[in-house]
């Protein structure tokens, strides 16, 4: 790639200057060197830290969103659920994990979606590696579906130490999302291929949907302890955290719900579910479609204030109460048959 000669010519210039900079300041005393530092410290503190943050933060919600490599024969759900690792891994870069001392390490909303979305991963796809699950066969669960069920339920603010158990280098979050991402993939290259099974059955289905309630449950009891805590702070920069971890786990229902509608798509449509399972996709969107750049936490009888938390909660109500339906309906056919 040629580089433009302005830009050359910058670069050249900024070169020279830092060259100069340099001299001046071997040249200075020696006891000027702690102002130095002192100011090069507030300047990455306040200037560099604060832009590259600007630059770094992606909450990446596009409900959208598919696999850019899809292969006929593989579960949708799956597939999608890999490609969601993969993205955040891969191209928006784990930020739940950074240290204090890079500028990642300071952000709130992009690490608490990303942890939150890893969650409901981790849940769906542990559902899917159950007993009787999407992923069980003849001989049990499919050895890699099992494995990368446990890899994602490790923490997502390991970094490559952990010093609250060890000074050692310790296995990033990173690496094992990274290798359980590998897992699915493994399965379900053996699923395209025959080796390995995908369960369809009501059974199945009914376990994925105990999952995304139980998930759900959690979503809106983080809210109701928040709501708990004194409103009459205008800024509470806690709700924050709360906020995007809820938006992480209902994107993440959002989008493989999706998928798992398209794998079950006979067993919805054999128990007049369909149009219920579309709604409830829909009511799992629209409480993670919000993005507000700033999250307010005002109470519920202000006029001059919104409270983000309480807007999230009423659709996450609605597909809690729309999977529940599911559910029953699953388990009461499950039971007239012989």
């Amino acid at each position: 790639m040629t580089v433009p000669a302005t830009v050359s010519a910058l670069i050249v210039n900024l070169g020279r200057r830092a060259a100069v900079l340099g001299a001046q300041v071997r040249d200075m005393p020696r006891r000027r060197w702690p102002l130095i530092g002192v100011g090069a410290l507030l300047l990455t503190l306040v200037v560099i830290f604060p832009v590259t943050m600007l630059f770094i933060s992606r909450v990446d919600d596009n409900l959208q969103f598919t696999p850019p490599h899809s292969s006929l024969g593989q579960p949708h759900a799956l597939e999608v659920t890999a490609a969601l690792i993969t993205r955040e891994l891969e191209v928006n870069k784990w930020r739940a994990n950074d240290p204090f001392f890079i500028p990642g390490g300071w952000l709130r909303a992009m690490p608490a979606f990303q942890i939150g979305m890893v969650t409901a991963l981790a849940h769906i796809t542990g559902a899917m590696a159950a007993e009787n699950g999407a992923g069980w066969g003849p001989n049990g669960c499919e050895v890699n579906l099992e494995h990368a069920a446990g890899l994602l339920k490790y923490p997502g603010t390991v970094w490559k130490f952990d010093t609250r158990k060890s000074w050692m280098p310790t296995a990033s979050s990173e690496k094992q999302y990274r290798n359980a991402q590998r897992g699915i993939d493994a399965y379900n290259a053996k699923v395209a291929s025959g080796i390995a099974t995908y369960n369809r059955s009501p059974e199945a289905l009914a376990l994925v949907v105990t999952a995304l309630i139980g998930d759900l449950d959690d979503t809106t009891s983080a809210i109701n302890s928040h709501m708990e805590k004194d409103l009459s702070v205008a800024l509470d920069f806690s709700i924050t955290k709360v906020f995007y971890r809820n938006k992480g786990r209902l994107y993440a229902n959002a989008v493989v719900m999706r998928d798992i509608g398209r794998d079950f798509e006979a067993v919805l449509a054999q128990n007049n579910l369909t149009e219920n399972w579309v709604k409830m996709v829909e009511y799992l969107a629209i409480a993670a479609r919000p993005k507000p750049s700033v999250v307010w936490g005002a109470r519920p009888e202000s006029g001059f204030l919104p409270n983000h938390l309480i807007a999230q909660g009423y659709p996450t109500l609605q597909a809690r109460q729309l999977a529940t339906g599911i559910l029953a309906t699953l388990k009461s056919r499950a039971a007239q048959q012989p």
